[in-house]
């Protein structure tokens, strides 16, 4: 069975967080992905178990601090 990757849009829509969110998720690592040559993608499996687990801990997925 072949996985489907998904885009950074797709992730936005899927668990509803913006695309500048998930952008700086990924720069700090909080956030499950691959780079495969110069885009971003991500497992959806991944993402619910990235999901669950943030709600699991009792914490909010965690945003990176804003750059100034």
């Amino acid at each position: 069975m072949e996985k489907k990757l998904i885009s950074i849009r797709e992730v936005s829509e899927l668990i509803g967080i913006s695309q500048p969110t998930i952008n700086r998720m990924i720069e700090a690592k909080t956030i499950p992905s691959y780079k495969i040559g110069k885009r971003r993608l991500f497992d959806p499996e991944e993402i619910w178990a990235w999901v669950k687990k943030q709600k699991d801990s009792g914490k909010k997925p965690r945003k990176p601090k804003e750059r100034r």
